[in-house]
């Protein structure tokens, strides 16, 4: 995300200067259009500092502690401006006072704090964007910031859970292709020299495979490690074009064990979301495309979209989820109950409470499971080469015995 600084004028015609965050000079442009400014000059700022971009974001907690204290304010009575204000005076993160200023400008400029949200797209995502938009217009704005803080923490939890699920296996498998590496390239080429005592006697298989794999990582350590940067960016690229994306997503879905806990997460996001969105008084049609954005899968993505296409025909939504073989039954059926009481909202909510809860004991279950299976794997990469490397001298002294 770029900063870029603004010249526009408003709708009385006054020249206003300031600041936001896009990707893009165009997208800058679309978002001070949407505030009804119009762009007179935008440029692109020039960083010259050497600040680690990470500690200047703003964090889920961050953003939950925000919504919620300003949800506390406005319920209280206060103006806008006047919570914002005291939310500024009252935070210490330089990110978050950074944010309230530029909404500060926008919300005095005359535009909604929805529309104020648009400048920060890292922070407030489209789901976010709608629901405030909705609160305002429904006269219930501490409501949906209430709801909106409980749901992020909640999302947050979820994301916390898959995280936690891959970090061990990760650290196991870098700590053996570290250990594997280290002997390959310092122990084997010491124990060559005791090989050659040997005199013309063969060495097994297995030895002389890590000799000679040894010999390549010492030899053109330089061009193994180009080699491994070169595929890493080129699958990077490839995955980054809609085709590669798609079978990159195709094939997460196809994993053993990993496709189903996926399928799980991406449940929970779409329940979630479409909760948020239709409690907020979002229309259906409206709520599935924004959901459909919010999916990190793009075959769940187009999933959505085709199930937003069939309501659009005047099918209903549980006919038309059940119609699409990447949503559990049991999606359909909670759907189906909540349009006949006329409570999906409450359905949804609860569908994303029990996929919470099953990601939650997946991730147990994983964690159990993975501990002795990620043992064994290092014993066995880590045993196997201590194994190639000592067979020779068992050779040896089984020639000499005999």
């Amino acid at each position: 995300m770029k900063e870029y600084s603004y010249k526009a004028r408003n709708v009385q015609g006054d020249l206003i200067q300031g600041k936001v965050e896009a990707e893009s000079k165009q997208v800058a442009s679309n978002l001070l259009t949407a505030k009804k400014l119009f762009p007179v000059d935008i440029k692109e700022e020039a960083h010259t500092s050497f600040g680690i971009p990470f500690l200047k974001t703003i964090r889920t907690k961050d953003k939950v502690f925000f919504t919620r204290q300003l949800a506390t304010m406005i319920n209280a009575g206060l103006p806008l401006t006047q919570s914002l204000q005291t939310l500024y005076s009252q935070t210490q993160s330089k990110s978050i006072r950074k944010m309230i200023e530029q909404m500060l400008r926008d919300i005095e400029s005359g535009n909604a704090l929805s529309v104020a949200l648009t400048s920060f797209p890292d922070v407030f995502n489209r789901t976010d964007v709608s629901m405030i938009a909705s609160g305002e217009a429904s006269g219930k704005l501490d409501e949906v910031l209430e709801y909106m803080a409980v749901q992020s923490e909640k999302g947050y939890k979820v994301a916390r859970k898959i995280r936690t699920a891959f970090i061990y296996p990760a650290f196991i498998l870098v700590v053996v292709i570290a250990v594997a590496l280290l002997m390959l390239v310092f122990v084997l080429p010491q124990m060559q020299e005791l090989y050659k005592s040997f005199g013309n006697a063969q060495l097994p298989l297995p030895t002389r495979i890590l000799i000679s794999v040894s010999e390549i990582l010492r030899k053109y350590y330089l061009l193994v490690i180009l080699i491994i940067i070169a595929i890493g960016a080129s699958l990077r690229i490839y995955v980054r074009t809609d085709t590669g994306k798609y079978l990159w997503h195709s094939l997460k879905l196809r994993l053993p064990l990993i496709g189903n806990f996926l399928q799980m997460s991406y449940m929970a996001i779409f329940s979630r979301t479409m909760s948020s969105l239709v409690s907020s008084g979002v229309p259906i049609l409206d709520a599935l495309k924004i959901t459909s954005e919010t999916m990190p899968n793009i075959i769940y993505e187009k999933a959505i979209m085709e199930v937003r296409s069939k309501v659009k025909q005047g099918k209903n939504l549980s006919g038309s989820i059940k119609e699409t073989d990447l949503f559990p039954i049991m999606i359909s059926q909670m759907v189906g109950v909540g349009e006949n009481t006329g409570e999906i909202d409450n359905m949804l909510k609860n569908l994303a409470e029990y996929y919470s809860d099953e990601i939650d004991n997946w991730v147990k279950s994983f964690q159990s499971l993975l501990e002795p299976i990620m043992i064994v794997l290092m014993g066995g990469i880590v045993g196997g080469v201590i194994i190639s490397i000592i067979m020779p001298i068992y050779n040896v002294g089984v020639f000499v015995k005999r």
